[in-house]
């Protein structure tokens, strides 16, 4: 299992109530009269989810919850999840959607398509500890220092034509020259520019990187980090999970012997063969105060790199590919981590060892 357990806590957090005043005015410009569509499930606290729609009233907008069932198998099988009808309607009549349930749906691309923007404070899953993960990654970070070097390595990535990691002595190559890079910072809107940044976004901040084209990326990594490929497996290995991969396809499990075997296991069990496509997406963490935990915060580990298996079709919808890309399609989406990589943009190092190197 992951190394660290947030705390967890049986009442409301101070605190808390100044992270969501700081979500709702400095990450979704949130103003009056605006709807609000809170979506939850038994996964996260009653007080937190009370807390977002008593600041959105507060703030004089309109704020309903909508609690969903906890979708079945968890996170890793939510984009094949079916959702309540009622909860489409709703969604089409919001300003501001803060999902702590859903994550990847087609109501939601609907939605945003209709004009709403959608921020997921807990990357689109519900959980026990998100208070204590929001207040240690947002009030007691510099979130704005977060946002301007998640734009500086975004810019790197649109800037680059190939990708290369580097773990123990295997390297991954990828060609990146038609994709541009996402801050994913976690703000819908830029407080610098006074303009909107995105239509979609996840907390906690950051995780800057790019969308992988079907059919890019071959070669070896070693994940030393989380593994997420299912609800019961949410783990960190003892020795380095090998991987190999051929134009985006997962060719071969190796290393650690327990999560090798669970994970080809899992995998011939599904009988999905888009399960096998990857990366659909490649993403750097770098946020000082994000631990690896059960939370999806394990995802922005000061420059850790995630990389997301099978389905991110979704993503197809909402921006702009160029001609002839396409993102993968699959009932099921799971990730890999590697903690400390090196990472070159063409030939340029990016991060090495746990620093960034960026002009």
């Amino acid at each position: 299992m992951a190394h660290i357990s947030p705390d967890v806590s049986s009442r409301l957090k101070p605190e808390v109530i100044q992270v969501v005043k700081i979500i709702y005015e400095e990450l979704c410009n949130l103003q009056p009269d605006q709807n609000v569509l809170i979506i939850s499930d038994a996964r996260t606290p009653d007080y937190i989810v009370a807390t977002f729609q008593g600041m959105a009233l507060a703030m004089g907008a309109e704020a309903v919850v909508i609690e969903c069932k906890i979708p079945k198998g968890g996170a890793t099988y939510q984009p094949g999840s079916k959702w309540p009808s009622m909860l489409e309607v709703a969604a089409l009549e919001a300003d501001l959607i803060i999902d702590m349930a859903v994550g990847y749906a087609d109501f939601i691309a609907a939605a945003i398509k209709n004009g709403a923007r959608i921020l997921c404070p807990g990357d689109g899953i519900g959980g026990a500890f998100m208070d204590d993960v929001l207040i240690r990654t947002m009030l007691h970070t510099d979130i704005h220092a977060v946002r301007r070097e998640a734009d500086q390595i975004a810019q790197a990535f649109t800037e680059a034509k190939n990708c290369t990691l580097i773990t123990e002595n295997d390297e991954f190559n990828m060609d990146i020259s038609k994709v541009e890079g996402h801050a994913g910072c976690g703000f819908l809107w830029d407080p610098d520019k006074k303009d909107w940044k995105s239509r979609w976004t996840f907390l906690p901040p950051a995780q800057p990187g790019i969308l992988v084209p079907k059919g890019i990326g071959s070669g070896s990594v070693n994940v030393d980090g989380t593994l997420l490929y299912h609800p019961l497996y949410h783990e960190v290995p003892d020795s380095p999970l090998r991987l190999t991969f051929e134009d985006g396809y997962l060719k071969e499990i190796g290393g650690d012997k327990l999560l090798s075997s669970r994970l080809e296991m899992w995998l011939e069990n599904l009988g999905d063969d888009s399960a096998y496509c990857g990366p659909v997406h490649f993403n750097i963490g770098n946020n000082p105060n994000a631990v690896l935990s059960q939370s999806q915060e394990w995802e922005r580990v000061y420059t850790s790199v995630t990389c997301g298996m099978g389905d991110f079709s979704m993503l197809g919808e909402l921006w702009a590919l160029p001609e002839g890309v396409t993102l993968n399609k699959s009932d099921v989406h799971w990730d890999w981590t590697i903690l400390q990589p090196k990472i070159l943009l063409d030939d340029k190092v990016l991060c090495d060892r746990g620093i960034f190197y960026l002009d």
